[in-house]
C-alpha cells in the first residue's frame, strides 16, 4: 500500500470525496501472545534462511505531533524479529535500542549516515547516487534472496530521497546486520510498490501507478482507473548489466505484492485494483504466457508457505476506503481483511483468515501466522489452526 499517496488521500477527505475510517485500540492494550507492538507500519515481512529472523518493513508514518491535515512523515526504518522471543533488532537507519515513535523523527534525523556500513563495489546500477538518507529513507516492499556471488541480500523498494531498490548484504545471520552495497533509480515519473530477487543476480518490481503530487486531473483519473480496475502499471524487471525494462504481458490495475517461485521464472503478482493475482512466466524468447485467479479483497503483498503455497493477504471495502486510512494517526485503521492460501498450480484460493485492520501481510513461521498492516502499530499472532 503506498503511503506516499497520505497527501492526496488528506486532501480527498478535506474535500468529502471520501471518509476516514475509524481507529482501532492501539496495540498497548493487547495481550502479547496476540500481537507484537512498539511498530511502526509493519507493512511487509521478509524471512531469513531458516525463518529464524523476519526482516520487518516499517513504513514511513505522519508525524503524531503533526496539526491535523499536515503530511509530515516520520521516518521508515528496517527491522528484524527473532521468530523465538519476538526480540526486535534496529538494521536500518539506526542500530540504536528502538526509540519511542515520538522520539523516532529526532533520531532518524541526528543519525550519522556512517552509522550504516556501505560498501559499494558493483552491486546495483552505476547511476545510484550514494546510500539512502536516515532522515528520508520510506521502505516499502521487501524481499531476500541470494545476491551477487551468492551472498544473502535484502532488497528494498525506497521511496525516500529517490525512487529505488536498495540492495543491502545481510551478514551475520544468528545475529542479522545490513551493509547497504548499492541501488537501482527506477525510471522517473513512477511509483513502485513490492520486489522480488532473481537467481542471475537481478530483479523484478511492481510498478504500482504513476507517481502523483497533489489533486489533479492526472491524479483523479489514475484513482478512478483503479477504482474499476483499469491498468495503471505493470512488472518492471531489472538485470546486472542491463537498464530496467518492462516484462511483457505483465500489465495490471495497481499491480502490488510479488513473488518468484523456485523455478526462477515464475512470477506471481497481487492485482490490488483488479482484486486478482495472476501469474507469468519470464520466457527467453519474449513470450507471454499468463493465467489469474479473482480473489475476495484487494490483493497485498505475497509470501510463501513451508509447504510451497503462497499466503496472499488483502483489504476491504474497496480502494478508496482503504486509501483512508492514510489519515490514521495512532492504532490501527478498523477495515476488513481477509487472507487467501494459493496454491502455485491451479491457483486454488482457501480463504484462512479474517479480521479487522488494514492488513497488508502475512508470513508463516513456526506455528503461527504474522500478520502486519501499513497503517498500524502492530503485527498480529494467529496460531495456526485457528
Amino acid at each position: 500500500m503506498p503511503r506516499r499517496l497520505l497527501p492526496v488521500v488528506i486532501l480527498f477527505a478535506a474535500t468529502a470525496c471520501l471518509g476516514r475510517p475509524a481507529t482501532l485500540a492501539p496495540c498497548d492494550g493487547w495481550e502479547p501472545e496476540r500481537a507484537i507492538c512498539n511498530l511502526m507500519n509493519p507493512e511487509d515481512l521478509a524471512p531469513l534462511a531458516g525463518r529464524d529472523w523476519v526482516i520487518v518493513s516499517e513504513m514511513a508514518r505522519v508525524d503524531p505531533g503533526a496539526e491535523p491535515g499536515r503530511s509530515l512523515e516520520i521516518p521508515g526504518r528496517l527491522t528484524a524479529l527473532r521468530v523465538s522471543d519476538r526480540t526486535p533488532r534496529p538494521l536500518f537507519p539506526t542500530r540504536k535500542a528502538l526509540a519511542p515513535l515520538s522520539e523516532w523523527s529526532a533520531a532518524a534525523v541526528a543519525e550519522p549516515e556512517s552509522a550504516m556500513p556501505v560498501r559499494s563495489d558493483g552491486w546495483g546500477d552505476e547511476a545510484c547516487p550514494g546510500a539512502p538518507q536516515a532522515k528520508l529513507f520510506q521502505p516499502h516492499g521487501v524481499d531476500v534472496g541470494r545476491g551477487p556471488g551468492g551472498r544473502p541480500t535484502l532488497a528494498v523498494v525506497n521511496h525516500g530521497g529517490r525512487e529505488a531498490v536498495e540492495l543491502f548484504e545481510i551478514v551475520g545471520l544468528a545475529e542479522p546486520d545490513l551493509e547497504w552495497r548499492g541501488c537501482v533509480p527506477m525510471p522517473p515519473g513512477i511509483l513502485t510498490n513490492d520486489v522480488a530477487l532473481l537467481a542471475d543476480g537481478g530483479f523484478v518490481v511492481t510498478h504500482f501507478m504513476p507517481a502523483l503530487e497533489g489533486i489533479g486531473p492526472k491524479t483523479i483519473w489514475t484513482l478512478l482507473k483503479i477504482a474499476v480496475g483499469g491498468h495503471t502499471g505493470e512488472v518492471l524487471r531489472w538485470q546486472p548489466g542491463q537498464p530496467v525494462s518492462v516484462v511483457p504481458g505483465s500489465q495490471g490495475s495497481a499491480p502490488n505484492g510479488i513473488a518468484v517461485a523456485p523455478d526462477g521464472r515464475t512470477v506471481f503478482v497481487a492485482e490490488w485494483g483488479g482484486k486478482a493475482i495472476y501469474r507469468i512466466f519470464l520466457a527467453e524468447d519474449g513470450g507471454v504466457e499468463r493465467d489469474e485467479v479473482a480473489l475476495g479483497h484487494n490483493p497485498d503483498n505475497l509470501t510463501w508457505t513451508w509447504d510451497g503455497r503462497l499466503l496472499v493477504a488483502g483489504q476491504h471495502g474497496g480502494p478508496m476506503k482503504v486509501l483512508g486510512c492514510g489519515e490514521i494517526r495512532e492504532g490501527g485503521c478498523d477495515i476488513g481483511y481477509s487472507v487467501y492460501v494459493v496454491d502455485p498450480v491451479d491457483l486454488e484460493p482457501i480463504r484462512v483468515l479474517v479480521g479487522r485492520g488494514a492488513v497488508s501481510v502475512a508470513l508463516e513461521v513456526e506455528n503461527e501466522i504474522l500478520v502486519g498492516a501499513f497503517a498500524g502499530d502492530q503485527i498480529i499472532r494467529v496460531p495456526i489452526g485457528d
